[in-house]
């Protein structure tokens, strides 16, 4: 992912005599930041896709929407070394466990 970047502000060296001219009050923001901003992402979604191996590496890359506040969203790979893999695999099977386990109950 990347963001776009805002044009940096220059600020001139701090002096002493900047000192005695400034007044008690707060001073009032002019123009815009010199920092860009970084989207704040609300969360992923999987998307319908096979999800990309690599022999070389052992790593799995699920392919994902990432879904920003502001209501917009980009694709994106989500890389997993081996051992996540591994881990994600046992989260999911537990998963489906107690999803039929649930459903089991349900139905009596």
């Amino acid at each position: 992912m990347t963001t776009t970047d805002q044009p940096r502000t220059r600020r001139n060296p701090h002096s002493a005599a900047d000192d005695s001219a400034q007044s008690a009050t707060a001073p009032e923001a002019s123009g815009p930041t010199s920092r860009p901003t970084t989207p704040i992402v609300q969360g992923l979604v999987l998307l319908n896709k096979d999800p990309r191996y690599d022999r070389r590496t052992g790593n799995a890359g699920l392919p994902v929407d990432v879904c920003f506040l502001d209501g917009t969203k980009t694709t994106a790979t989500l890389e997993l070394d081996p051992g996540r893999v591994l881990l994600l695999s046992i989260q999911l099977e537990r998963a489906i466990a107690l999803r039929e386990a649930a459903h089991k109950t349900a139905s009596e």
